[in-house]
């Protein structure tokens, strides 16, 4: 059974233009409703598949933490009265710098949140710019500060290379600030242009300044020297950790075992057999 839970929220401030997972504008959006929805959907995977004791689980979207803390207590308190946590869960979120404060670090803390992962994407603003981001390089210093005063040690962030433009200068020097927060895990992806995004439309109109795939290469090439020698464990193809920070969560995928997704657009895996909502 599974040991694992995936939480999908939808909602975001704005749409990236690279972006084809599940997501919706929230303004005007029955969020509550959907939290409300998504408890149902945990109680009856429970009853009808009841789970061993929960080793990980990981809030992704979206942007989970547009939420507000009202909302993040609701769905903090669902969790946790539904389903049989480990005393050393693996309790991770999605976070975008632009929506967070020490109020809400706060709410995280105290709903049993150990691990945060900010999307950062680049540190450089035109490339930022590109890609629809609504934080700065800055928000995202003071986010991982805020954590770290708040005693969250072990903090994630998202890293894209291949963008449009990009440059294995530009590259380096995004790397060389992401040592600098001093966190624990990197995730870096490169960029897919997938179907019904913006990017696809301008990737078919040839509007799109990809870099070629020799240059991808070598930029992916650049990340795992520089991850390497700052004392990152290789250890799934798009992560990276200093040794005992391994995501539990990213392990469950790369091992095949199962977990639960729930919310709208998640997979799941239980029973061996894998679904979609």
């Amino acid at each position: 059974m599974p040991q694992a839970v995936y939480i999908h929220i939808p909602f975001c401030q704005r749409i990236c233009p690279y972006c084809d997972f599940t997501k919706f504008i929230s303004k005007g959006q029955p969020v509550m409703d959907y939290l409300i929805s998504l408890r149902k959907e945990m109680e009856t995977m429970v009853s009808l598949y009841p789970p061993k004791r929960i080793k990980s689980i990981f809030i992704g979207g979206g942007t989970p933490t547009i939420l507000t803390n009202e909302q993040m207590d609701f769905l903090f308190h669902s969790i946790r009265d539904i389903f049989p946590l480990d005393e050393e869960v693996e309790f991770s979120i999605e976070a975008n710098p632009e929506t967070i404060d020490r109020k809400k670090l706060e709410t995280m803390k105290r709903g049993g949140v150990n691990r945060l992962s900010f999307g950062v994407q680049t540190f450089d603003p035109h490339l930022l710019k590109k890609l629809g981001r609504g934080h700065t390089s800055h928000q995202v210093t003071s986010c991982i500060e805020w954590a770290k005063e708040m005693g969250f040690t072990n903090i994630s962030i998202d890293l894209m290379f291949g963008l449009p433009e990009q440059s294995l200068a530009s590259l380096k020097e995004t790397l060389d600030e992401a040592f600098k927060l001093h966190v624990t895990h990197v995730s870096t992806y490169s960029l897919q242009i997938e179907e019904g995004t913006f990017f696809y439309r301008l990737y078919q109109q040839d509007k799109l300044p990809l870099p070629p795939e020799e240059m991808e290469a070598e930029m992916f090439e650049l990340i795992m020297n520089e991850m390497e020698s700052h004392g990152y464990k290789h250890y799934e193809i798009s992560n990276f950790a200093l040794p005992g920070y391994e995501s539990q969560h990213n392990l469950t995928y790369w091992r095949n075992e199962e977990y639960y997704g729930l919310g709208v657009g998640a997979h799941g895996y239980v029973q061996r057999v894998r679904y979609a909502n």
